[in-house]
């Protein structure tokens, strides 16, 4: 019998404590393993939990109750609720729902008390967000998302069921829209919350989680309302802003570290370029890359699969004549020296399902290229997900210039030109474009200008 003015789940919460693992021991593996089972969903620890914690950079945060005796041994841990966080970008996370076993579904104190130290443990980097993909014309997860903080975004996913938008928020809002900022831990496991937080909490949770059920049930032919997040696949914010900034609104020209960007370059006319992109199809050849020993361009699908066309036909001056307009203004604000124009090279780029194109540079000991561009367009709604390009930066390591660790990373951006420096390593991430038709592939204009010898 409950004594008076107890809860529901006190007895059992009062002996839970919260854990968080990187690595896991044979005996936290064997706990997890019977989490899995009892949840109804084994399949979730080596077809999920193993591979994301094997990538780096990920926790399991989990409820654990300890046996009364003997403290130790395989059984000792029984785990009833986890939470999975691993990044997707410099700064930018995904965080799972909180699983939980049946009997604690409605044990919101325990859920939020996971959730909590999850995003406690993000909070550390200075402008952390997380991510979920919910799909377009969701009514519930739209509504709940919002109201806990989370903004709509144009970063797409698309699988065979469904496209999916990406909702961002940073760290410290959800733990504010949630009520969750300034309670302690051991209040939430004891329920002392008031009402607005416990109903903010409690529809936050149960959208979550049961808006992704279908997907981590591994029901089949089945479109999941919110799916998970794969590393490196939803990064661009609003505008191209890369992740992890935290700037959620741009000018026409937006400074970055090394990377700016011009939005609406063509206007309507990117319409005439996508027809004559989709009518030019039976032209388009394997992308080609050139080795820095050899000046001879090769087809190498270990290191960049896609197809590209070197005619941009009427286009050719449009693009020249913007690129010379925007070069000055683009040099100033990538702080880098002017120089005298030579050689543009141009191509259009269709990049289709499973493309790509591995980390390198655009120069070399005898290449004159010094600044490297990609304009975006495509079909719209937008039927491909992936392609974003990801740029890293430089430092100076005992005088020598040298790739650095971080990078940023821009999604797909309608009618907008990147310009970067060439000699900044970059590479394009993968695509996936359902469908396998040409015309939904992700289209470029991508080339380089030279400086004049």
């Amino acid at each position: 019998m409950l004594r008076e003015n107890e809860h529901f789940f006190d007895a059992g919460n009062r002996v839970t404590r919260i854990d968080v693992f990187e690595e896991l021991n044979a005996q936290i593996l064997a706990a997890l393993r019977q989490f899995a089972r009892r949840l109804g969903a084994p399949h979730l620890i080596d077809e999920f939990l193993l591979p994301t914690l094997a990538e780096g950079d990920a926790r399991i945060v989990a409820a654990v109750r300890d046996r009364p005796w003997p403290p130790w041994g395989l059984g000792s841990r029984e785990i009833v609720a986890i939470c999975v966080t691993h990044s997707i970008a410099d700064g930018s996370y995904a965080v799972s729902p909180v699983y939980t076993l049946p009997q604690e579904l409605t044990n919101i104190g325990l859920i939020s008390a996971v959730y909590k130290e999850a995003l406690d443990q993000l909070s550390a980097h200075p402008r952390a967000e997380i991510c979920y993909l919910a799909a377009e014309h969701s009514t519930l997860a739209d509504h709940v998302l919002t109201q806990s903080g989370f903004g709509k975004t144009e970063d797409v996913f698309v699988t065979p069921h469904a496209r999916y938008h990406t909702y961002r928020a940073a760290v410290d809002k959800v733990q504010e829209a949630l009520g969750i900022a300034n309670t302690p831990t051991p209040d939430l496991l004891a329920h002392a919350i008031d009402s607005r937080a416990l109903a903010a909490q409690s529809y936050f949770h149960q959208t979550i989680y049961m808006g992704s059920l279908a997907e981590w049930l591994g029901t089949e032919g089945l479109a999941s309302e919110i799916i998970r997040l794969v590393r490196g696949g939803h990064a661009g914010k609003p505008g191209g802003v890369p992740s992890g900034t935290g700037r959620w609104e741009v000018d026409p020209i937006s400074e970055v570290e090394f990377v700016v960007s011009f939005a609406n370059m063509l206007g309507p006319a990117r319409d005439q370029l996508m027809q004559y992109a989709l009518a030019s199809e039976s032209r388009f050849t394997p992308a080609m890359v050139v080795r820095d020993a050899s000046d001879c361009a090769s087809v190498d699908e270990v290191v960049r699969r896609a197809r590209t066309l070197d005619d941009l036909g009427p286009f050719k001056d449009v693009f020249a004549k913007a690129l010379t307009q925007h070069l000055e203004p683009a040099l100033k604000k990538l702080k880098l020296p002017g120089f005298p124009v030579g050689q543009i090279e141009m191509q259009i780029t269709a990049s289709g399902n499973g493309d790509f194109y591995r980390l390198h540079s655009d120069t070399g000991s005898k290449s004159t290229r010094e600044v490297s561009f990609a304009y975006h367009f495509f079909r719209e709604p937008r039927r491909f997900s992936g392609g974003e390009l990801r740029i890293y930066g430089k430092k100076m390591v005992a005088g020598q210039l040298l790739p650095a660790d971080h990078f940023q990373t821009l999604s797909p951006r309608q009618d907008t030109l990147f310009f970067f420096a060439s000699a900044n390593d970059h590479e394009v991430l993968p695509v996936r474009v359902p469908s396998g038709e040409f015309g939904d592939s992700r289209f470029t204009v991508n080339g380089w200008i030279h400086r004049r010898d």
